[in-house]
């Protein structure tokens, strides 16, 4: 199990947000740029009737984390998920600390394709790809 100070510690910074990511927050981020690494503590409200934590909330953070790293390699410009493909491939529990890091494969002009490696201590727990569409200012 992973605290906040441990975290912090470690160079980690907390962001709070005011929407939708609020709700399933705090993220997490260290790093520079696309080099950014984001993350998530898994707490008792992120489990399912299994007591995992539920999928839907790794494909969030995976959405969350990926879309950021599109932006800043846009130059936060506005930017939008068009498809994006998950895979499971472990579970998480409850004070696990899930880590998701990315890259862009591709850029055009108006479409960024970019994959990405969610884990917790070292070990994945979903691979993720997708395609993202810039849209206007």
């Amino acid at each position: 199990m992973v605290t906040r100070a441990e975290l912090l510690a470690q160079g980690w910074q907390m962001e709070e947000w005011a929407d939708y990511a609020g709700l399933v927050g705090p993220f997490w981020w260290r790093g520079e740029g696309t080099a950014r690494t984001y993350g998530l503590l898994c707490d008792g409200k992120h489990r399912n009737e299994r007591g995992t934590i539920h999928g839907g909330l790794i494909a969030t953070l995976a959405d969350h984390a990926i879309g950021l790293i599109v932006w800043d390699s846009v130059d936060r410009r506005p930017c939008a998920t068009i498809q994006m493909n998950i895979q499971f491939i472990g579970a998480c529990r409850v004070g696990d600390f899930i880590e998701a890091s990315g890259d862009i494969l591709r850029s055009g002009r108006s479409i960024i394709y970019a994959r990405g490696l969610l884990s917790v201590a070292g070990k994945p727990v979903a691979g993720v790809d997708g395609v993202w569409k810039l849209l206007e200012a």
